[in-house]
């Protein structure tokens, strides 16, 4: 089965809060593959101020991956922050391998980041003992994202970390088209903009369900419905001019680096930001494009809520909204129900993955100043601590 006659049987699921129907979710195919990116280190850079660059580099597999296979080929995909992974049909794994090896050295010096990368076949995954399926989350009429239930994807991204397997594969010059990263930060419209990954710590489906039902009646409790705590708002959404910000889409795009790729693609943005600028403001329509859209688009196509073996939201708020929730995950925590990470910031970001200007883009949405990279750092800390706590009382 090829990769968009999977994806178009897909269940769409039309809304966050019924994510955690595992029933919704359908296995992917054995002959499957997993491909993953983990940015080791990440939180240094962080430290740094790399945090746009850690998120550009996250998403390079995604652009790079999608861009190898047919256009009109859908992959299911999860952005993470700090790495992305991507499922792909038995087609091409070699290449996909020297493509992913692209990525990791052009990450390397765009950015002087270390990148893992790895592949695994979903066959090796279930007889590990782990399981991937996915279904598709409505975004709107024109887009939905990918959504993951099962323990392998947490167990393959635990396994690239351990070890780069492609280290010694030869790169093979990927096409990072399409991804951008040509927007101001977004600052929260209340206090600030939190990370949240929340994994359920059970190994039955049906008691998963049950404690992600429960977290989900504890964010309606506190935050409201997913309009209220949504991060990106139209009128506060402005493309950045700021040349060392427009200079970390430049140094990923032009890689291998050449003279020539990088006076037209600088040519390319300068040309697109003044029209764009021009387009959006005054909603013109031109033969391929009606920029009175792209905006309203952007919005609705923003994935700041996902669902990846756990809950995973970006959400504007208070301080006060922020404790509250932290109390109640701390109590399942402590129970013994869940593994949960959590970082504030001011504002949110976004790094982009543009196929069509009109309609199909999706944007990535992550906390400036680590987001979910921090989060998930908290959140991996906790599962040792309960880890250790089962290996005691064993």
């Amino acid at each position: 089965m090829n990769a968009k006659e999977f994806y178009e049987e897909l269940t769409i699921v039309p809304s966050f809060r019924e994510v955690s129907d595992h029933s919704l979710y359908t296995p992917l195919p054995e002959d499957w593959y997993i491909a993953l990116a983990d940015i080791r280190g990440s939180t240094d850079a962080i430290r740094l101020g790399k945090y746009k660059e850690v998120n550009m580099a996250g998403a390079s597999i995604i652009a790079a991956l999608n861009n190898l296979y047919k256009k009109e080929d859908l992959l299911p995909y999860l952005f993470g922050g700090d790495g992305s992974l991507i499922a792909l049909p038995d087609q091409q794994i070699e290449k996909v391998k020297g493509v992913l090896a692209f990525c990791r050295k052009a990450v390397k010096d765009a950015y002087g980041l270390e990148m893992a990368t790895g592949i695994i076949q979903v066959k090796k995954l279930r007889e590990l003992g782990h399981d991937v399926s996915v279904a598709r989350l409505y975004l709107s009429e024109f887009l939905d994202q990918t959504i993951f239930w099962g323990s392998g994807i947490t167990y393959a991204e635990q396994l690239i970390k351990q070890e780069d397997q492609l280290k010694d594969v030869e790169p093979t010059e990927a096409d990072f088209i399409g991804l951008e990263c040509r927007w101001s930060q977004v600052p929260s419209d209340k206090d600030e903009v939190a990370a949240y990954i929340i994994q359920s710590y059970e190994k039955d489906n049906e008691e998963s369900a049950k404690i992600y039902e429960q977290c989900f009646e504890i964010i309606e409790r506190i935050y409201g419905t997913e309009d209220k705590f949504h991060p990106i708002r139209e009128d506060d959404l402005q493309m950045t001019t700021n040349p060392l910000l427009l200079g970390v889409e430049w140094k990923l795009r032009t890689q291998p680096p050449t003279l020539y790729k990088k006076l037209k693609h600088i040519g390319m943005m300068i040309f697109q930001l003044v029209t764009g600028l021009y387009l959006m403001k005054f909603k013109k329509k031109t033969s391929a494009t009606d920029w009175g859209d792209y905006k309203p688009d952007l919005v609705r196509h923003a994935d700041y809520k996902k669902f990846g073996d756990g809950l995973r939201f970006v959400a504007s708020g208070t301080i006060q909204q922020r404790m509250e929730m932290t109390q109640y995950l701390e109590d399942l925590f402590s129970e013994g129900h869940i593994v949960y990470g959590v970082h504030s910031s001011f504002a949110a970001m976004v790094t982009c993955y543009v196929r069509s200007y009109q309609s199909n883009h999706i944007h990535f949405v992550d906390g400036t100043d680590g987001g979910y990279a921090k989060a998930s750092q908290e959140l991996k800390n906790r599962r040792a601590q309960l880890e250790a706590q089962t290996n005691l009382a064993n």
